[in-house]
């Protein structure tokens, strides 16, 4: 009798265990069986929605609702080379949105038909065929080779510096420039619209940025050169030389705006630099 009444004792307790397994396991299987149907993304400047989120979920299993929720919660994030990190919100039980952080892409330098574009940390994230709005070519280097996900192989570290922060000086004051230029000596130019700007060498840069962007509203619409090469950051109301281009409407003693004088006889004789192609 007691032998028997163990037994029973057993199979209650199994089937208590089965009770209360068998709704949780229904319910994993459930959940299991869940796909994401609704990516839904908000960050993105230089990626489309899609790239992004076929970057986040690449396989098919990563679609799995259940699978992205505990690989979200519990495992390592994706290291994607453009972003700087990612957030994944499960809204409902088939969508989700995702956050995405890319990293600051200031300049792109052209490398064997295409445009390679590097971050702020000088490293090339993406090569594309597409010009993206707001980011400016870098023009009058040369490499022999460049490699994706890597940093651009400039060999001069004080050269490499300076380029990144000329870029990165230009996306923080917001100005609309097309083409950067760097000689030999690595001075700088700048090609926004019709204005040429020779920036000269690294030396008071920040300053020299930050005078351009009050400058550049005077001389809307003009094209011509503007000479910042030698910033004097002890003047009062400083007055840089701006050089009109020649054209049928416009004489040699033209003009802009009153802020902004013409050169003295010494700086009219400097070359100006050519368009780089």
């Amino acid at each position: 009798m007691a032998k028997r009444a163990q037994t029973g004792e057993r199979k209650k307790k199994r089937r208590t265990v089965l009770y209360v397994l068998l709704p949780v396991a229904l319910f994993f299987l459930f959940l299991w069986s869940l796909r994401i149907e609704t990516i839904t993304v908000s960050g993105c400047e230089f990626y489309t929605e899609e790239e992004l989120a076929s970057y986040i979920f690449e396989d098919p299993v990563e679609k799995n609702y259940l699978y992205a929720w505990l690989n979200y919660r519990f495992g390592k994030r994706k290291e994607i080379p453009f972003l700087a990190g990612y957030t994944i919100e499960f809204s409902g039980i088939n969508e989700v949105h995702l956050t995405v952080y890319e990293k600051n892409i200031i300049g792109y330098v052209d490398y064997m038909g295409s445009h390679m574009y590097f971050d702020k940390d000088g490293t090339i994230v993406e090569s594309s065929n597409e010009t993206w709005e707001g980011v400016p070519q870098i023009t009058g280097l040369s490499f022999e080779y460049i490699v994706l996900y890597k940093p651009l192989p400039v060999e001069n570290e004080t050269a490499f510096t300076q380029i990144l922060n000329l870029t990165q000086m230009i996306r923080k004051y917001e100005i609309p420039v097309d083409k950067v230029y760097f000689d030999s000596r690595f001075d700088a130019t700048l090609f926004i619209g019709g204005i040429r700007v020779l920036l000269g060498d690294k030396s008071d840069m920040e300053d020299k940025m930050a005078e351009l962007t009050g400058m550049l509203r005077e001389l809307k619409n003009l094209s011509g050169t503007l000479h910042l090469e030698k910033y004097d950051r002890t003047a009062m109301n400083p007055a840089y030389p701006f050089i009109r281009d020649m054209t049928e409407e416009t004489e040699a003693s033209s003009l802009p705006e009153p802020a902004v004088q013409e050169p003295l006889e010494e700086s009219s004789e400097a070359p100006e630099p050519e368009n780089p192609g």
